[in-house]
């Protein structure tokens, strides 16, 4: 085959995959809006201020950060939000040209009624294992199915120890394992990859079978009243001229009301 004939080729295979990735992630972004219309979700096409709330990785990273196809709503009586989150990097080789690359992540987080401490769990890998080696060591727990699995890592031993007690243990052991991590007054979860629902709900039970399992003496000692303990916090709702965006405006951010339960973070307990 000539050279021209193989550029062509190799054109036309490229358009095709550009045109089939598009339809491919209109349909997953259809198949979102659809579960939340079905399920009394809200959804935006964009609203960075979801990012917002957090400063560390993966929130910290890159530039031109975007929250794109936001949910809004109740799991399992927490309120929740989950997003597509991007960001760009940039590179230069050695002969000074540049490019950019986007990350794409999914993310999803519930509200908490008060202030806790940091705490981060992770599935443990080939990555976190070589920490150990070069002196990166994560806190052990008593049960050495959940230290295999599983990294941990908290400024407080003794919150990690109360937040990942025995029973949570055993329940997140029968579940996928997630990265996570408890911050300002969030739980948030975060992977590489797009938003999907199939991924979405095993991935918000996980959160809520943490936050569930916290012992009343930790809300408690952390701020939280004995009410807001055990009643569930009013839900979050989106405004209804924002529940809906048409593609024109979907390139512009789009900053529906939320309730506090789901601001950013002001910092510690006083």
């Amino acid at each position: 085959m000539a050279k021209g004939g193989l550029f062509a080729l190799v054109i036309v295979a490229v358009i095709a995959f550009a045109i089939w990735s598009y339809k491919r992630n209109q349909q997953r972004v259809s198949a979102v809006q659809q579960y939340a219309l079905a399920n009394g979700w809200a959804y935006v096409a964009r609203d960075d201020r979801q990012w917002m709330r957090w400063q560390q990785t993966p929130f910290n990273d890159g530039f031109d950060r975007r929250a794109t196809n936001v949910l809004t709503g109740r799991h399992l009586g927490h309120d929740l939000v989950a997003f597509d989150y991007t960001y760009k990097t940039r590179t230069t080789d050695s002969r000074g040209n540049s490019s950019t690359q986007t990350h794409h992540y999914r993310v999803c987080a519930l509200a908490m009624q008060t202030w806790l401490p940091n705490l981060e769990v992770g599935p443990e890998n080939v990555l976190t294992r070589l920490g150990n080696v070069v002196g990166v060591h994560d806190i052990e727990l008593e049960s050495e199915d959940f230290n295999r699995r599983f990294r941990v890592h908290a400024g407080d031993r003794k919150f990690a120890y109360d937040v990942l007690n025995p029973r949570t243990i055993e329940k997140l052991m029968a579940m996928r394992a997630f990265h996570w991590r408890i911050d300002g007054q969030t739980i948030v979860s975060w992977d590489l990859g797009r938003l999907e629902i199939p991924d979405l709900l095993p991935r918000l039970t996980a959160l809520a079978t943490v936050l569930d399992g916290i012992p009343a003496f930790v809300w408690h000692d952390n701020g939280a009243a004995q009410q807001s303990m055990i009643t569930a916090p009013p839900p979050m709702t989106a405004p209804a001229d924002t529940a809906r965006v048409d593609a024109a405006s979907a390139d512009q951010p789009v900053t529906p009301q939320v309730s506090a339960q789901m601001s950013p973070p002001t910092g510690g307990p006083s």
